[in-house]
């Protein structure tokens, strides 16, 4: 039937010009604006059929989701607030009320909206994570355990969950839990640089160097952007004295950014330790000239070059 035919915008704007009371056209062109992200426009047909259907709770909804694009938090909280009092069963909008909460980093109401959504729909993986990832912001393992866990069981192919979950099991000092997660996540997505290096450093912390080098070499060739990893294969190579490969490692990471004051010190640093004076002194010199990139102490590297003579 015509009138349930997807019209274009064009021809939508042209059916109101000839019929202003056509309300199947006008939410039909509320919704297109809504979509093609013509924002004010879209807000000013949600609220002229607001109007008209004053207890619409998706009307109220989807003039929250544009408040919340146009940036006026207030607005897009009453509206969803509007829209659950109309219909307080409905998930998606007490989900994103959460999500807005979330956002807005109100934790308490966030946590609120997010279980209320899980009593509406206890199988919504979504809400799971996100309540997770605000109790790991809390410093609450335990409970960002449990939704984490229950986020996988729900969504078993989900490695961010399986990331998070991870580093809280790291965290609460179960690091062979957290290998298996890691692993995972490698499993499901083979590019995902963090899970290596995060694997590499608690076979490093367990004494296996061959696995630490190993998963630190992907990542540097997943993401040869990743500096972190340069440093800490060069931690693990100078632990085994092998300082050649360490001083070469880091070199490599100065070829990806060859304005890193934080890895002209790692290698001043080896150098020193070798007694070459001069390479080291060499380094330090150009970390400071960097230090706009510094991690490292600017001080404590003039006191090493003080030491050196320099």
């Amino acid at each position: 039937m015509l009138e349930n035919k997807k019209l274009t915008l064009s021809e939508l704007q042209a059916k109101l010009h000839s019929n202003p009371s056509d309300i199947s056209a006008r939410k039909q062109l509320a919704f297109t604006l809504l979509d093609e992200n013509l924002n004010e426009e879209a807000l000013k047909q949600f609220n002229y059929l607001l109007g008209i259907f004053p207890n619409d709770s998706s009307i109220y909804f989807n003039t929250g989701i544009i408040y919340e694009k146009l940036k006026m938090m207030q607005a897009a909280e009453h509206a969803y607030l509007k829209a659950i009092e109309l219909s307080p069963d409905d998930a998606d909008y007490n989900y994103n009320l959460a999500l807005h909460y979330d956002q807005m980093g109100e934790a308490a109401k966030a946590v609120e909206y997010y279980k209320k959504t899980l009593t509406i729909d206890p199988n919504d993986a979504n809400t799971y994570f996100n309540l997770a990832c605000l109790y790991t912001k809390s410093n609450k393992s335990d409970k960002a355990i449990k939704y984490f866990e229950k986020a996988i069981k729900l969504n078993p192919t989900d490695s961010y969950a399986h990331f998070y979950l991870a580093y809280e099991y790291k965290k609460t000092g179960h690091p062979d839990r957290a290998l298996s997660e890691y692993k995972e996540v490698t499993r499901i997505s083979p590019r995902y640089s963090c899970a290596y290096y995060n694997i590499a450093c608690i076979h490093f912390e367990k004494g296996d160097i061959e696995k630490a080098i190993k998963n630190l070499k992907t990542t540097i060739e997943i993401n040869p952007k990743d500096f972190a990893a340069y440093n800490t294969l060069a931690s693990v190579f100078v632990s085994t004295k092998d300082y050649s490969s360490a001083i070469g490692i880091l070199k490599d990471g100065l070829v990806q950014n060859p304005v890193s004051g934080d890895l002209n010190c790692a290698i001043a640093q080896i150098y020193q330790k070798l007694n070459k004076k001069d390479n080291a002194i060499l380094h330090y010199q150009k970390a400071l000239e960097l230090k706009h990139s510094l991690k490292f102490s600017v001080d404590e590297i003039k006191e090493e070059l003080k030491k050196l003579g320099a």
